[in-house]
């Protein structure tokens, strides 16, 4: 009677339960890199986004020139990236600062870095005169660049974004 009642039940054997933890965790660990890297892509496109916007929009500012100022030496609108956020500045009549109120800021991913490509210095900011061409001037201490710049995740390639 025993043998009929345990040929009829059906149920895992602890073999087959091993088995599968063992293939479920194989599986997670070779999982595990490519979501990392997944994740660092991700974190790459959202920083050259959020750059690109800060860009375009410090341009749009320095073309419309609120301050009305005529010197093209002059900075009218700047992107600076001040501890992991990047902001746009606008000048008025006592000039620009990056730590002046920002027109518009957004944080980056806490793992992007943006280099200028020639020789992979940290950004700190850039600067656009009243016709949008980008500066090589200081701005309240902070060095200007006109060079397109790269931005690197982990593992991910530099992404290269030039100046509008």
């Amino acid at each position: 009677m025993n043998e009929s009642r345990l040929a009829g039940e059906r149920g895992f054997t602890l073999v087959e339960l091993m088995v599968t933890l063992a293939l479920f965790a194989f599986l997670v660990l070779i999982s595990l890199p490519l979501t990392r890297r997944w994740v660092e892509s991700v974190h790459q496109r959202n920083a050259v986004g959020i750059l690109i916007d800060g860009l375009g929009r410090a341009k749009a500012i320095a073309l419309r020139d609120p301050a009305a100022l005529i010197d093209p030496s002059t900075p009218v609108a700047a992107v600076c990236l001040v501890k992991g956020v990047i902001s746009v500045v606008v000048a008025d009549t006592q000039g620009i600062s990056c730590t002046q109120t920002p027109a518009w800021s957004q944080a980056m991913p806490s793992d992007a870095s943006v280099l200028r490509q020639w020789d992979q210095i940290p950004l700190q900011c850039v600067a656009y005169s009243e016709r949008g061409v980008p500066l090589s001037v200081r701005v309240g201490g902070m060095t200007c660049t006109q060079s397109p710049l790269d931005i690197d995740v982990g593992a991910e390639d530099a992404y290269p974004v030039s100046l509008p």
